[in-house]
């Protein structure tokens, strides 16, 4: 998934392009089932194959739309989703993962309130699935519903306590809720789960940020772009910490 995101400006208020730049990390560490990587490419043409020879096989064209999903081809991906759904059910693809990718398609295209549905049916075949409630929070949240995405994310951590994704959701529910204590709690929880992930270092120093924090900021917003290795990412990384740097001058 490609996602336009603004350019930081080198002065003024960050609250509202944190916020922004925020909910851009969750969406692409969070929603997405597969990394992008070079080999996908080859995924796509070898489930390809084997849909032709297998045209019947509810599993052949769950996988070949994911591949397609995973690559960026959304309107194949779902094609591929109504086909499983329209063959008979052979128990090969279990209901949770299939509404779970065909949710993830629809939040890709812009279809929130069909992402909802998508996982809300999801949950019916596994209800509490800590990944499924996940996502749900993430699109509440796309769509203004803070409560409902609140109450998703706690749920998914009753599942799962320790899993980062709820944590790191968690944490962006609090953001826009203007709670940047609990934000900072629930983003160093990530942290300290996925260290590896740059994403939890820059949501964590937004978070500081928000609070006051400017030191702990500057800190954290140096760990992600000692780490990141995207060059748009590690330019708008270095944008953010000139800014802070200024703030700490005053």
């Amino acid at each position: 998934m490609k996602t336009n995101v603004p350019n930081l400006p080198s002065n003024g208020p960050f609250v509202l392009i944190s916020i922004a730049l925020s909910l851009f990390l969750i969406g692409v560490f969070t929603i997405a089932t597969h990394a992008r990587n070079s080999i996908y490419h080859s995924h796509v043409t070898l489930w390809a194959e084997v849909v032709k020879k297998a045209p019947n096989k509810r599993r052949a064209h769950e996988n070949y739309g994911q591949a397609l999903s995973s690559e960026g081809y959304l309107n194949e991906a779902a094609k591929e989703f109504k086909t499983v759904m329209s063959l008979p059910d052979d128990g090969s693809v279990p209901l949770r993962d299939l509404y779970r990718e065909i949710g993830v398609v629809d939040y890709r295209l812009g279809l929130f309130d069909d992402a909802i549905v998508a996982w809300q049916t999801g949950l019916h075949y596994a209800p509490n699935d800590p990944s499924l409630l996940n996502n749900l929070s993430i699109v509440y949240m796309q769509t203004g519903r803070f409560d409902e995405a609140a109450a998703a994310a706690r749920t998914a951590l009753a599942g799962d306590p320790s899993m980062p994704q709820a944590l790191n959701t968690m944490g962006q529910v609090y953001l826009l809720k203007k709670d940047y204590d609990k934000a900072v709690e629930y983003f160093l929880k990530a942290v300290d789960r996925e260290p590896d992930v740059p994403a939890r270092y820059w949501n964590a120093a937004l978070a500081f940020e928000q609070a006051k924090k400017i030191d702990k900021a500057y800190e954290y917003a140096s760990k992600y772009v000692a780490m990141e290795s995207d060059p748009g990412g590690r330019q708008r990384a270095f944008e953010y910490i000139a800014h802070l740097k200024q703030m700490l001058q005053r």
